[in-house]
């Protein structure tokens, strides 16, 4: 970790403290006359094209414009860490936090707590555009008055911190930084996905202190997470994370990145432009370097001369309107840049044509905002003599290309790639011997290419472990945000491969969760983040409470009243509603209380869907449409047992029941299976609905499954297509053959196969033919004719063409359609191996035929 940007509390504080005491300073100066010339002083060299003229300088404002800003943004360039932690803005937002004065208002339950910006308010949908009209007034009120002026400059500043101030007691969190501060999307646009200097969030992070995370330090000089989750994604927090979640989607952020550049090269270009009426015709831009604009008092009056000449408009419009413009056309030609960049990748065949060719767009135009902001502006002012500003802009120049050279290959799945190692990261630290077997590395100097590989190659790592493994990654990405639950049977499918699971495994996965940890799945994406921000701070807050005092649990009615006093507060500012902060209470309650609250819900829940899963047995057997629901609801049924029995036991509780009274009906089956996280399953329920219940149908709709993964199967059945399949998945779901398939298997099989009739006597298969396919008889009969002369007939649920497939041989026997015809169901030969794979009732009925044949074909023919 850089010392740069990883220092600790007690010295982000004492910045703190000088930053301010300098903004004080700076206040001071340009306030105390004498320090500062009059608003209509006009510099006059003897030269016009001296630079080194003797003027009377100010030196406040010259600080400010010439050095303090540049210096700042240059900051942020490097590392957003460095400045959102010591920026005094920021700290002075924080001072009614720190004093326990913030403005309260009614929260659920009739309780007091601090007032937060909420996601689907105004100002939470619409924090940007406020954010970036403010910045450009305040370019345009620079143009127009403070440039120059000592007295509005200080005013301006004044203001500003009061403002900061005000908003800190009436929200939350850093709700001036995240929501108000002009500079906050400046921060964002100019870091991009991280900064040169900056350290990675998602990875190799020993504890919940991230970046620039808001922190606190305990009585006992811990350093603590104080984050109270007033925005997600975070830049603070994790800044890569975010750069992904709002690349589409984030009302105002394009806009905002787009016209920056056009924004810095307005304002200093057509600056430029108007200094032929300043006396500097011959070093226009030697002008701007020296940094004596900073304190030109007659630049409001000169300013875009030119264009005042030509347009007959009054400056406090024409400056506003001339910012707009340049901004605009900025948006023109990088989003003309985007489409050509999108156009070019998906020439190239990329799936995510659009979102490289945002991202890099993007990239892009930081790279030339920063080093146009330098290009024009020398932040030493001449210190190091003719050749120090230039020898800024180099160093500019070599940190943004390292920059853009780093940030230009990465993409999402890179980012979710080594999220991911990280997390299997720690899930390997618990296998016991694993580093002695590393060759004296250790697991954290892996790659996330190594952690992968190492898990594919653990022969310690079997399904069960693998599905936990699987697991604690899901939880992981789905609570810090960088998961989506409804994308994750997309964005894991790498990782599930590494640890040979399939699909039915992530089901499985997420009705465990559905069961466990159901708030992962009931809150959107923001929501999640920010309540599982919340509970970290409030998980710390509590630790570091029981740490102080000695104290095992927390026995609310036996605590002092200082300590109820302090978990109020707390409980005051961490933003959790009542439920959440109740469940917080009772893990830190006494032992076992918790716990066996739920397992005693999960048990009752567990026996409910079992006696829906008796009753779906006896429909089923009756009706075969219903088979792969029920083996739906089985496999259901078997995972929750596997995982909740131990936690029973272990708790001293009454086990599950090996057998349970069927209860309930149909309609409330199909209930249950629609939330199914295999969206083929609830398609399966909505096929069979239509037909069985449409009056249930238009009801069902209203539920859109929000959270849970979609397939085509689903989405038609959502439309009301007609399926071309319909008959084949009752004839297959009849079928023994296929017995332990869900729907998306059975729907998988109807696809890759077909339906064929047959007269009496046609030929099916000849013998010495090409071994291409496999039929399954669906109705009348075979007549196959052996290699010792026996005719064997195949009745209805054989199989025939398995043995050419098997041994990759040609024909070994004619066959032909029997008295009666035949319809065949034919799967092509590439379809054989991966429904050996699917279906073990495949494999044992295939088995079965093959070993009854073989006794058939040893009998001699008479």
């Amino acid at each position: 970790m850089s010392p740069l940007t990883n220092f600790s509390e007690p010295q982000a504080r004492v910045m703190r403290w000088l930053m301010l005491l300098l903004s004080v300073l700076l206040v001071g100066s340009l306030l105390i006359p004498g320090l500062n010339l009059p608003a209509n002083f006009v510099p006059i060299c003897a030269n016009s094209g001296d630079l080194t003229c003797q003027i009377h300088r100010q030196p406040g404002i010259r600080l400010i414009w010439g050095t303090v800003v540049p210096i700042a943004l240059l900051l942020i360039a490097l590392s957003h860490q460095i400045w959102r932690r010591i920026c005094p803005l920021s700290f002075v937002s924080q001072l009614g936090r720190a004093l326990g004065y913030q403005r309260t208002v009614i929260g659920k339950g009739g309780r007091l707590s601090v007032a937060k910006v909420e996601q689907k308010s105004w100002l939470g949908r619409h924090h940007l555009q406020l954010q970036w009209s403010l910045f450009i007034s305040g370019l345009c009120l620079r143009l127009l008055v403070v440039n120059g002026s000592p007295f509005w400059l200080a005013i301006l500043m004044i203001i500003t911190f009061l403002a900061a101030m005000i908003v800190g007691w009436a929200f939350n969190g850093k709700a001036w930084c995240q929501y108000i501060c002009p500079l906050g999307p400046v921060e964002t646009v100019i870091n991009g996905m991280r900064g040169c200097l900056g350290t990675p969030a998602h990875v190799g992070k020993s504890s919940m202190l991230t970046q620039s995370t808001c922190r606190t330090i305990s009585s006992d000089g811990k350093e603590l997470k104080a984050c109270v989750g007033c925005q997600a994604p975070c830049i603070d927090i994790d800044l890569e994370r975010s750069f992904w979640q709002t690349l589409r989607g984030k009302r105002g952020l394009a806009w905002a990145w787009y016209s920056y550049p056009g924004l810095v090269f307005g304002f200093f270009l057509l600056m430029e432009s108007t200094l032929n009426g300043a006396g500097f015709e011959n070093n226009q831009l030697g002008y701007l370097r020296s940094g004596a604009w900073a304190f030109d008092a007659g630049l409001p009056n000169r300013a875009w001369l030119p264009l005042i000449d030509a347009v007959p408009m009054p400056r406090i419009l024409l400056i506003p309107l001339s910012l707009t413009l340049a901004a605009t056309a900025s948006v023109w030609l990088f989003r003309g840049l985007e489409w050509a960049l999108s156009d070019r990748y998906q020439r190239e065949k990329d799936t995510q044509h659009a979102d490289r060719a945002i991202q890099h767009a993007r990239l892009i135009a930081t790279f030339v905002a920063i080093n146009g902001f330098f290009w024009f502006v020398d932040p030493l002012q001449g210190a190091l003599g003719a050749h120090g500003g230039q020898l800024i802009r180099s160093l500019v120049l070599m940190f943004m290309s390292i920059w853009l050279f780093r940030s230009w290959r990465r993409d999402q799945s890179t980012y979710r790639r080594e999220s991911a190692s990280d997390s299997l990261r720690r899930q390997l630290h618990d296998l016991p011997g694993l580093e002695l077997a590393l060759d004296g590395r250790s697991l954290d100097a892996l790659s996330p290419d190594e952690v992968f590989t190492l898990v594919k190659a653990l022969p310690a790592v079997g399904i069960q472990q693998g599905r936990v493994f699987y697991r604690e990654v899901m939880v992981e990405m789905l609570r810090t945000g960088r998961l989506e639950t409804a994308s994750a049977l997309l964005e894991l499918q790498e990782l599930r491969q590494t640890l040979q699971l399939e699909d039915v495994d992530h089901h499985a996965v997420i009705r465990e969760l559905a069961e466990d940890q159901p708030d992962l799945l009931d809150h959107d994406n923001f929501q999640r983040q920010t309540d599982d921000l919340r509970r970290e701070a409030v998980t710390e807050g509590l630790e570091d409470l029981l740490r102080i005092t000695g104290l095992e649990v927390l026995d609310l009615p036996k605590l002092q009243p200082n300590l109820l006093e302090r978990i109020d507060r707390l409980r005051l500012d961490c933003g959790l509603d009542d439920n959440d902060w109740q469940m917080m209470l009772k893990r830190f309650g006494p032992k076992g209380e918790f716990e066996r609250e739920r397992l005693t819900q999960q048990r009752n829940l567990w026996i409910e869907e079992a006696a829906l899963e008796a009753s779906l047995k006896q429909l089923a057997d009756m009706d075969p449409m219903l088979r792969p629901l029920k083996r739906a609801l089985t496999l259901r049924l078997d995972d929750r047992r596997q995982l909740l029995q131990p936690r029973l036991l272990a708790a001293g509780m009454d086990a599950l029941p090996v057998q349970v009274a069927a209860a309930g009906d149909l309609q409330a089956t199909f209930e249950l299976l629609w939330r199914d996280p295999d969206p083929d399953t609830a398609g399966w329920v909505l096929m069979l609905e239509r037909e069985r219940y449409p009056h249930q149908v238009a009801r069902r709709l209203q539920d859109p499954r929000e959270g849970l993964s979609n397939s085509a199967f689903l989405t038609s059945q959502r439309l009301g297509e007609a399926d071309p399949n319909r008959d084949e998945y009752s004839v297959l779901a009849s079928s023994s053959l296929f017995a332990d398939l869900l729907p998306a298997g059975l729907l998988w099989v109807a696809q890759h196969g077909f339906m064929h009739s047959f007269s009496e006597g046609d030929l099916v298969m000849e013998k010495g033919a090409e071994s291409d396919c496999l039929a399954l008889v669906i109705d009348g009969d075979l007549q196959l004719r052996t290699l010792t002369g026996n005719e064997v007939v195949l009745g209805i649920g054989a199989t025939v063409g398995e043995m050419g497939l098997i041994r990759n041989e040609p024909r070994a026997a004619t066959v032909i359609a029997g008295p009666n015809g035949a319809r065949l169901f034919i799967l092509p030969s590439h379809t054989f191996e991966d429904l050996l794979h699917r279906s073990w009732a495949f494999n044992r009925g295939l088995l079965a035929q093959l070993a009854q044949r073989l006794a058939l074909t040893e009998k001699p023919s008479k």
